[in-house]
């Protein structure tokens, strides 16, 4: 499963479909709206993309990743898009495979993939002003402030 939500990401029925019955590795991860940044506060996030594309974009990403690490069995990755406030998972990704080593391999792979290659767009909302629209492999580190 690769989708697009506007709506909070269910973490908890995305775990209950992650397993495979031949993998003994089921791997989460959850891209968190964290509460700082370069040291200022963070009050928000906004993620935004045209839908189609991004989704497009992320499923050549997994197909990618199941060529190179073919044992992978399953992978689900849902993308929140809109604004989000802190503690907020923007991005979950599960893998399973047989084995942890392919599995951790393939994960960090498809998160460092859609980071870099999927035209996602990223706004931090701080307590004293705001970034522009940054592309997230920018790392919104603090250049183009609005405040």
């Amino acid at each position: 499963m690769i989708a697009i939500t506007r709506e909070p990401i269910d973490t908890e029925q995305m775990n209950r479909d992650a397993g495979h019955e031949e993998c003994g590795a089921v791997l989460t991860f959850s891209g968190t709206v964290r509460n700082h940044h370069m040291g200022r506060q963070v009050v928000k996030l906004a993620y935004e993309a045209y839908d189609g594309m991004a989704e497009s974009e992320m499923r050549k990403v997994v197909e990618r990743a199941r060529e190179q690490w073919p044992d992978v069995k399953k992978v689900q990755v849902v993308h929140r898009f809109g604004e989000m406030p802190v503690g907020t998972s923007s991005i979950y990704i599960t893998v399973a495979t047989p084995h942890r080593p392919e599995g951790f391999e393939a994960l960090r792979y498809i998160i460092d993939q859609i980071k870099r290659d999927v035209p996602i767009w990223k706004k931090e909302f701080y307590q004293d002003g705001e970034t522009d629209w940054l592309h997230p492999e920018d790392g919104c580190c603090g250049h183009h402030l609005h405040g």
